[in-house]
Parts: structure tokens; sequence; C-alpha cells
């Protein structure tokens, strides 16, 4: 079942860039390009390890973790006031 959908992903992802890369590159769009080919190499990387049942992480627990230092000081801070 997991091949099926990653071949699928990867048909859809196909299926866009035949349709999307010919006009950028018509539109000499390359700053556009390379957005388009990097968030779509994220999405179907995503979503194969999303049919490989990969535990992906949720991106609020890095920006938590980015600001627990913070936490403290931001506490202490507002306590005084």
């Amino acid at each position: 079942m997991a091949l099926i959908v990653i071949l699928l992903v990867l048909a859809f992802a196909a299926i866009l860039c035949i349709i999307e890369v010919p006009k950028l590159l018509r539109a000499k769009s390359f700053k556009e390009l390379w957005s388009f080919s990097l968030l779509l190499a994220m999405g179907v990387g995503l979503s194969i390890l999303k049919s490989l049942k990969v535990e992906i992480g949720n991106p609020a627990d890095l920006f938590a973790w980015i600001y627990s230092p913070l936490k403290n000081v931001m506490e202490t801070l507002l306590k005084k006031g």
C-alpha cells in the first residue's frame, strides 16, 4: 500500500513539474522556480515519510525548544512590571 501512495505522490509531483516549470522558465522567473522546486521537494519528501509511517515532529516543538531559555527571563520581567 505504501508503494502505491509513494508512486501516486511522485506522479502528482511530476505532473506539477510538467505544468509549472515551462511557464516559469519562459518567464525567466528563476527565483520562483527555485522556491517552487524547494517547496515541492519538501512536500514530496514529507509525504513519502508520512506514507511510510515515520514520526514527523511538530514545528511548534522546535520553536518551544528555541525559546525555552528565554522563558525564565520573560517571566521575571513580567513579574516585576
